[in-house]
């Protein structure tokens, strides 16, 4: 491959960026250039002097840089709480602030000479959208778990569950990431049980890398409420399959149509999420536990799941499978979730694999 000049959108110190780096000196490619959202949205710089004819242009996760999520919230008409003490996020507001920040520089990319996206911006706000994700990977076959209506709290929640028959669910933040406001709910008769990442303190929400239980019935549901006012999806809960004595899932980075990049996430728990303290399982002993055509299946799953988002690039896919390998289905799709360092497939890490598919497809390149 020859090496193109590559612009990365990015918080500049922020490991997703360093990592990028990194995969390009591997390649033997010249660093990228870095800009900041917050240089961006401050108006200091525009795309329009920055991108050059051929210019490969990149979007990374504006998380993990308190500055710059605060920059998104306030400007989703809403006030950052404690982020540098993990207080969760007003995510409407940020959701609505990085909405109209990416389509504000979607429309300074319209504006700038020919170049390469690795991203489409509408199919990156999809998928932070897990409510409108869902929807959309339903409507195309993929196989997903069953889903509520939108629901405002937990009373609404237990009653539609319940008009189901369903005794226990999955309660995501609409707009989360990492696991954040993450709760496995279940109940039977007068008890309840709830598995959060999620600490409560004083009528504020704080995001916790220690699993917390909530096991009262008035806990729960001034959890569920507070919760909602962020905007939740509740999915049903699908039992996940036991592997070498742990619950696992995965996540498939499926890069030009192809699944390759995986990483089996193992946990005692029902939340698998590798930054909780789980661990990364045998991927090569679950595939011999799968067979070929069983893996094949898997990642058939995840492609299709990608395929749902005509001309994406590149995304991370997260598979539930069934108890006895049974069947699959997709619990999340991330337009970030590339980000798995010491994973290589034909040689070349998830950066790697983007870069050569984008160039290999000869994609033409874009503007207005």
């Amino acid at each position: 491959m020859t090496a193109p000049d590559v612009l990365l959108i990015a918080p500049p110190t922020g490991r997703r960026a360093r990592a990028f780096q990194a995969s390009l000196a591997a390649l033997g490619w010249p660093p990228a250039r870095v800009v900041s959202y917050l240089e961006l949205l401050r108006g200091e710089v525009h795309l329009t002097d920055l991108v050059r004819p051929g210019t490969v242009v990149r979007f990374d996760s504006p998380g993990e840089h308190a500055d710059t999520e605060r920059a998104l919230i306030e400007r989703g008409g809403a006030q950052a709480g404690d982020l540098a003490g993990g207080e969760l996020a007003p995510m409407r507001a940020w959701y609505a602030g990085f909405a109209g920040a990416l389509r504000e520089l979607l429309g300074q990319l319209d504006r700038c000479a020919p170049h390469r996206r690795m991203q489409d911006v509408e199919h990156v706000l999809t998928m932070f959208d897990k409510a409108a994700t869902h929807a959309r990977l339903a409507g195309a076959g993929v196989p997903v778990p069953p889903a509520l209506p939108e629901v405002d709290g937990a009373e609404a929640l237990f009653e539609a569950a319940v008009a189901r028959g369903w005794s226990r669910v999955f309660v995501k933040l609409a707009y989360g990431s990492s696991a954040s406001g993450a709760v496995a709910l279940q109940w039977r008769g007068s008890r309840v049980s709830a598995v959060t990442t999620v600490h409560m303190e004083g009528g504020r929400l704080f995001n916790s890398r220690r699993l917390r239980q909530y096991s009262s019935w008035a806990e729960v549901r001034t959890l569920v409420d507070a919760l909602a006012r962020h905007r939740v999806h509740v999915e049903r809960w699908l039992p996940k399959v036991s592997f070498q004595g742990r619950t696992i899932d995965l996540r498939v980075v499926v890069i030009g149509g192809t699944a390759g990049h995986t990483v089996v996430r193992s946990a005692r728990g029902p939340i698998t999420n590798l930054h909780l303290g789980n661990e990364r399982g045998d991927v090569d002993a679950l595939r011999g536990a799968l067979g070929e055509a069983g893996w094949a299946h898997v990642q058939g799953v995840a492609e299709g799941a990608l395929a749902a988002f005509p001309g994406a690039l590149y995304g991370g896919v997260d598979v539930l499978l069934t108890p006895g390998f049974r069947g699959a289905a997709v619990l999340e799709v991330n337009a970030f979730g590339d980000y798995h360092r010491g994973v290589l497939h034909g040689g070349l890490d998830t950066y790697g694999a983007e870069l050569r598919a984008l160039l290999s497809e000869g994609r033409h390149a874009e503007r207005a």
